[in-house]
């Protein structure tokens, strides 16, 4: 047991790091950032709580509001548990130091596995917890609400994990064969953040139709779905008997899940390592290419073959692409917020002020997929352990952060021209508003990269054990999102309030353009001056 509990501390030790910058100094300041977006994030769960609770309350269903979170927190760790358990259990790049311990086989698997369970516990945590504070709050509730939330706490994650580990195997053991194993894990992933986007778009709709049919989708998930449906049963008539069977049951399916799975789990990852070699040798043979085109082509591949990586760095490019698609089809939802304004009272004064705003609205757009997908903020700590290889190659460090950062702003151009083109044909801009957009097509896309890669350079993060750690948990990414909102915000509220002020438009669109290509120009002055120091010092 001593064994076992030193090695649970030492993994979930280093991977609970999640903000781990080159400086050894423990600070508050590293802890206070996921802190922080935990707050956030558990803010605004509250606020969807209490606002599914005005619907719900009136006719004495409030509980339902707790069925419904449980069950989508319980479908979103298991999509979770798949994506995560590629990573954690099936891709570890530490086989052969944990393998080579005086440590049985089955303790390393249930050392990963439990890892996973905390990931997963802690996910679902984010999303019940400020529910149940939520609920707690408006109805009297008992002594034992809290006790069984604890426990739900504790427990909901573990069915869609027992779920979600088989299904891993089988993709990780099919994926090992194939080369472009990525494509259905980006694509389902893009396809479910798109849903919970249009779920959000339309709240008052859904949470009426909740209302109105409450007790009868209550009665659906609770009779198919065990778990969530014994975690209401206890907080509506407690019973001793029914939280001894819940415990028991969850206990029971993750110890026959860990036998399973311990029949295929090394064989799967023995399987996995022998591809990766195979694939990293193939990555490196020589090839005659001008140096520009080598790292541009190098870096394409890395950014294709991380999924994880495509979802965060597309997702906000495919918002913009359907963003400019359904503003330019039905314009009138625009009209509500022009009106807000007192922009335009008549449906043909409304059109025509749309057509007016249009070039401005794709500015903000533009702006948005631009910054809010920084692809540069990871690229310096993918390299990993290679980075050191990368310095060693007869090539400045200047020209190796460029490719880096035309790679990101090629990948973003296609979606831009696309939205770009949707607009200007849609509402016919004139020949100025034209040229300022093809300008702010380029100009952005490289204020935003440029960002990212002086801020990995700053804060790179190299020992990350896979992808997801550095993409979505490391500082880097973090402060790249953080001074996007923050840019964003400020162009947006600047760019409605001259619009409200009734300027020109080609005057706002050509202030804009001038202000980020010289933000552009300022930060390409600090890499020159910056970059290659940065670069070199460090360590991999």
């Amino acid at each position: 047991m001593t064994r076992i509990g030193s090695l649970l501390k030492a993994c979930l030790t280093e991977d609970m790091n999640i903000f781990n910058l080159r400086s050894k100094k423990k600070t508050t300041g590293k802890k206070a950032l996921p802190v922080l977006l935990a707050l956030l994030i558990g803010g605004a769960v509250w606020g969807y709580a209490n606002m599914m609770l005005d619907s719900l309350l009136p006719s004495g269903s409030g509980f339902v509001m707790l069925t419904l979170f449980a069950i989508i927190t319980s479908l979103l760790t298991l999509i979770e548990g798949v994506y995560k358990s590629g990573s954690l259990l099936f891709n570890c790049t530490d086989d052969n130091l944990m393998l080579s311990l005086p440590i049985k086989r089955s303790t390393v698997l249930f050392v990963r596995v439990f890892k996973l369970y905390v990931f997963e516990m802690l996910y679902n945590a984010l999303f019940l917890v400020p529910a149940m504070i939520a609920y707690a709050m408006r109805v009297d509730v008992s002594w034992s609400f809290y006790l069984t939330s604890i426990m739900a706490i504790l427990l909901l994650p573990i069915i869609p994990i027992v779920i979600a580990c088989p299904i891993g195997a089988f993709i990780s053991a099919v994926s090992s064969r194939f080369r472009m194993k990525n494509i259905a894990q980006i694509v389902l992933t893009v396809a479910i953040a798109l849903i919970a986007l249009y779920i959000s778009w339309n709240l008052e709709g859904v949470f009426q139709n909740i209302a109105a049919h409450a007790e009868s989708i209550n009665d659906f998930i609770t009779k198919i779905y065990y778990p969530v449906g014994a975690y209401i049963s206890m907080i509506t008539d407690f019973s001793w008997v029914t939280l001894a069977i819940f415990i028991a049951v969850n206990i029971a399916a993750f110890t026959l899940m860990c036998l399973i799975l311990g029949v295929v789990y090394f064989r799967i990852n023995s399987r996995a390592k022998i591809t990766r070699v195979n694939k990293h040798h193939n990555e490196h043979k020589i090839k005659s290419h001008k140096v520009m085109v080598a790292l541009v082509k190098k870096e394409l591949r890395k950014f294709i073959d991380s999924p994880v990586f495509v979802v965060n760095a597309g997702f906000s490019l495919v918002l913009f692409v359907i963003g400019t698609i359904l503003i330019s089809v039905n314009y009138q939802s625009l009209a509500g917020i022009l009106n807000q304004y007192g922009m335009g009272e008549k449906i043909d004064e409304v059109g025509e002020m749309i057509r007016m705003f249009a070039p401005l609205v794709l500015m903000s757009l533009l702006l948005m997929g631009a910054l809010m997908g920084s692809i540069t903020s990871s690229m310096i700590s993918l390299e990993g352990k290679s980075f050191n290889i990368l310095k060693s190659l007869p090539v400045k460090p200047w020209t190796i952060i460029m490719g880096k950062v035309l790679t990101a702003v090629l990948i973003m151009l296609p979606f831009l021209i696309i939205g770009d083109v949707v607009m200007i044909v849609r509402f016919g801009f004139n020949l100025p508003e034209i040229l300022l957009t093809i300008v702010a097509t380029l100009v952005f896309p490289m204020v935003a990269e440029l960002i990212g890669i002086i801020v990995n350079l700053k804060y790179p993060k190299m020992n990350a054990k896979n992808d997801a750690e550095v993409v979505k948990q490391s500082a880097s990414s973090t402060v790249a999102v953080f001074l996007g909102l923050g840019m964003l915000g400020v162009s947006a509220y600047l760019i409605i309030q001259l619009a409200i002020l009734k300027c020109p438009t080609d005057l706002i669109m050509g202030g804009v353009v001038t202000v980020y290509t010289l933000i552009m120009l300022g930060l390409i002055l600090i890499l020159k001056r910056s970059g290659n120091k940065m670069f070199m010092s460090i360590d991999a």
